[in-house]
């Protein structure tokens, strides 16, 4: 494995861990506001979605020898 592949690697698994956190505590808080477990899990996976695509482009800006 390769140097760069290690690297992308840990930030996908960072990207991920961190993205779960977020969805929970958002589906969390949603369940906390309203007591409906399908709007919890709709918060939480839209929560975790956002945050995987914003952490991972982020990411690939980061990474980008050109930025």
């Amino acid at each position: 494995m390769g140097y760069k592949v290690a690297i992308r690697l840990l930030l996908l698994v960072v990207a991920v861990l961190a993205a779960s956190l977020v969805g929970v505590i958002v589906g969390w808080a949603a369940r906390t506001v309203e007591p409906s477990n399908g709007r919890a899990l709709i918060a939480g996976g839209t929560a975790f979605g956002g945050t995987l695509v914003l952490l991972i482009t982020a990411f690939n800006f980061v990474m980008d020898p050109d930025a």
